[in-house]
């Protein structure tokens, strides 16, 4: 497959249509036009043939590792600790954001969840996915009734499935009186409840679906086969290439190096960011854009000022370690027992000859509004509105709408402010062969805004990440609450009768000041991150407009997570895939092709 990706010559020095940074799909979708040209650069290799990217649970391989990962830090936290998402397992106050590097970006690495936003979130395009249905093996009968025909994809180049191997802990919780006992039904709403995800599984092969895998660039409809498309790795993009014309800022190419020499590449018609909500701000920043009290002690030449490049960035927050580990005899299924020569025996008889290698991927999302988990709801709520009312006349630009919007889905009990998620993974990997499971909350709309900047003119040099991390105490107080219910969870039958003993906190961390240090101590990013490159008006604090256009320019546009204003509450990958599909169809339209 690498011989059908272009080498430097064929890229540098050239004028194409259009002039694409990291964006698979988008590449696909703008070259099924024979007569529009289209120029791919991907810092990355292309990783074709790494055997990791394509195992269902290969990403524990993958993550932390140079050639598939970016490993930004954040800057030091005040009141968060990264504890187990790390290299060694061990805490530290400078969060790791993985971020997938080469062709297919992060669907290469990612934990490969596929689940679409609330309705009254954002509505996501079902294009990208071709949903498969569960064939007639174990309990597939009990997941056709999870699934609307009229509800999913037909004909995308993703494949999505449910999970063949689960772990078996999710029913436990989910399909008995566990939950149910504290009023939360099976796939009772649309996202609010307890259900099983479908993932980016392709069923026929048991192996990873992602953006450079498939019929968007991939292996079995190769897209890199089209003479209209150049697609170049190891391009890593140094800035965007302008000049003025009236009163318009108009790109008209990128600088990128190539195996340590400099380069330009030509755009007659548009230059695409689909670079992440890390690179995307800072590669407008390296090009002149953004925040003069950013730029000009960089010594990087202003062309457009823009001050919300880089600004609003949220981020989803979990809670890395509430821990338990499973009585033996129940045959449950995760990274610590599914290489046991019983667990392996016995999948292989359910499965019977059934392709692919078999590995636990993650099925058990729940979903909850802070009124269902937490007992002081409506005080949380209380205290969050009078601190906003006392800092409005100072808050940035369209916070104060952004905030508004963000109470009034706290208000309201269909809308979901909080994930559990059954991680049946041990990470450092453990090897007592006790299956080991995470009951691990994440909070679905954090208060806290961050920031990405560029820290240097050197586009070599990470930007800098200050996430701020707690820096609203609601985020904080929602994390607390979620703990003490899930307490009540777990210590309700059947759960208790199936679980061994809590791992950690253990039962000494009891009273709210106890809980509340141990959540600031063992968190990990779910790498969410968004809004850096926010598609609101440019006086609200916009970076994009509706077109996805960067303001103050004729022919720059961002296509990628960053553009979203506020983070859903679920994982992104679908809204991600949905954001690219849709920014084809104006790009397309625009032009009119």
């Amino acid at each position: 497959m690498d011989k059908k990706l272009a080498v430097v010559s064929e890229v540098a020095d050239k004028t194409f249509d259009f002039v694409i940074l990291s964006g698979c799909v988008l590449a696909a979708r703008l070259s099924e036009n024979p007569n529009v040209t289209v120029a791919l650069l991907e810092a990355g290799k292309a990783n074709f043939d790494d055997p990791a990217i394509a195992k269902v649970d290969g990403w524990m391989e993958l993550m932390f590792k140079p050639d598939n990962d970016w490993v930004f830090r954040t800057t030091p936290q005040s009141k968060a600790v990264n504890n187990v998402t790390t290299p060694d397992g061990k805490p530290t106050d400078s969060f790791y954001w993985s971020r997938g590097k080469g062709l297919g970006g992060s669907t290469t690495i990612n934990f490969l969840l596929w689940t679409r936003p609330q309705r009254e979130e954002i509505e996501a395009s079902k294009r990208a996915e071709t949903f498969h249905p569960p064939e007639a093996v174990s309990d597939s009968e009990a997941f056709k009734a999870l699934y609307k025909t009229e509800s999913v994809g037909q004909t995308g180049p993703i494949p999505v499935s449910f999970a063949r191997t689960t772990s078996g802990i999710e029913s436990v919780l989910q399909e008995t009186q566990t939950l149910k006992a504290h009023g939360i039904q099976v796939n009772s709403d649309p996202i609010s409840g307890t259900w099983r995800n479908t993932s980016i599984i392709d069923p026929q092969t048991q192996t990873r679906s992602h953006a450079a895998r498939h019929d968007y660039l991939g292996l079995s409809v190769p897209r890199v086969d089209r003479p209209n498309l150049k697609v170049l790795t190891d391009a890593y993009v140094r800035r965007v290439l302008t000049k003025k014309d009236g009163g318009e800022v108009v790109a008209t190419g990128v600088e990128f190096e190539h195996k340590g020499q400099i380069h330009n590449v030509h755009a007659a018609k548009e230059v695409i960011l689909s670079a992440s909500t890390v690179k995307s701000p800072h590669i407008l920043e390296l090009s002149g854009i953004g925040d003069p009290a950013v730029l000009e002690p960089l010594g990087i030449p202003v062309k457009i000022d823009l001050p919300s490049v880089g600004a609003n960035v949220q981020d989803h927050l979990i809670v890395s370690a509430y821990v338990f580990e499973m009585a033996l005899g129940h045959d449950f299924v995760t990274s610590d027992t599914i290489k046991l020569p019983e667990i392996q025996r016995k999948l292989r008889d359910l499965y019977g000859d059934a392709s692919g290698p078999l590995a636990v991927a993650l099925t058990g999302p729940t979903f909850l509004p802070l009124q269902v988990f937490s007992d002081r709801a409506d005080d949380i709520i209380a205290a969050q509105e009078r601190k906003l009312a006392a800092v409005a006349d100072t808050l940035a630009p369209g916070m104060k709408e952004q905030y508004d919007l963000q109470l009034e889905m706290l208000k309201n009990p269909s809308v979901p402010d909080l994930e559990i998620l059954v991680f049946p993974f041990s990470i450092p990997p453990n090897d007592s062969g006790k299956p080991f499971v995470g009951i691990l909350p994440s909070i679905g709309h954090p208060f806290s805004r961050g920031s990405i900047h560029a820290s240097s003119s050197d586009p070599s040099v990470q930007p800098t990440i200050e996430p701020n991390y707690f820096s609203e105490d609601i985020d904080l107080e929602i994390l607390v609450d979620s703990i003490k219910f899930l307490r009540k969870v777990t210590n309700t039958s059947p759960w208790k009768d199936f679980a061994e003993k809590e791992v950690v906190p253990g039962v000494d961390v009891s009273s709210d000041e106890q809980i509340r240090e141990y959540v600031k101590q063992n968190l990990s990013t779910t790498w969410h991150a968004c809004g850096s490159c926010s598609m609101l008006p440019r006086e609200k604090g916009g970076v994009v407009d509706s077109k996805l256009k960067v303001y103050g320019t004729r022919n720059l546009r961002v296509a990628d997570l960053s553009i979203l204003p506020l983070v859903p509450s679920v994982h992104t990958q679908a809204t991600t895939y949905g954001i690219a599909e849709q920014a084809a169809d104006i790009i397309k339209a625009d032009h009119g092709f």
